[in-house]
């Protein structure tokens, strides 16, 4: 049924009044989300943590057990004269003050406060350190038990009923040491390659050890 044209004129103009209703609505939503500014978050701040302070790491007390060498009562010209030496090799000299090597049995007694002596050839520069301590016997049998346990075993070093021998290796240089009574008496040197190298001073040295 068609409408007049009074009818389309109104049902026209409803329709852009609703629309311009919407439209009008739509701009003003639009405007007020524009123009409007948001409270800003607040940001949390972390609260700081007290960084923990490393303790230091307790130092070690010292111990009080170390080995000390009683005084042995003998020289290092007594215990091999020149004339010893010289019978072994004449290019060896006696030097002033002994510097055996740390890591040495020489140096080892050098630090229980024993006696040290330093020889020195002429020729190759090698030299024959001697190193000699007066310990308690429980303190020799720790020494003996060490140097059992590395080997070594020499049995020409003296009266066996009386004298334990060693001889070992070490690096380049060969180590002889003896225990003998109360002393430990040691001998290294570039030179001795077997046990029957050193030989010759140890059997020089022993019957010049003061009585234990």
């Amino acid at each position: 049924m068609a409408l007049s044209p009074r009818v389309a004129r109104a049902s026209r103009a409803a329709t852009l009044s609703v629309a311009a209703i919407v439209a009008l609505t739509a701009l003003t939503a639009c405007g007020a989300s524009s123009g409007s500014t948001g409270s800003p978050t607040p940001v949390e701040t972390a609260s700081a943590t007290p960084t923990a302070t490393e303790t230091p790491a307790a130092t070690a007390a010292p111990t009080s057990d170390a080995v000390i060498s009683a005084p042995v009562g003998v020289t290092c010209d007594q215990l091999l004269s020149a004339q010893d030496v010289y019978n072994y090799n004449p290019n060896y000299v006696a030097l002033p003050k002994a510097a055996p090597a740390v890591d040495s049995k020489a140096g080892q007694i050098a630090g229980m406060n024993g006696l040290t002596c330093q020889w020195k050839n002429g020729t190759s520069d090698y030299t024959i350190d001697l190193g000699l301590a007066k310990l308690t016997a429980d303190q020799l049998t720790s020494l003996k038990n060490i140097a059992f346990a590395a080997g070594g075993s020499v049995p020409t070093y003296g009266d066996p009923s009386q004298v334990e021998g060693y001889f070992t290796v070490d690096g380049a240089k060969g180590q002889a040491q003896v225990f003998t009574g109360s002393y430990w008496l040691t001998l290294s040197s570039d030179e001795f390659l077997e046990p029957g190298d050193a030989q010759q001073l140890l059997m020089a040295a022993i019957p010049h050890l003061p009585a234990s």
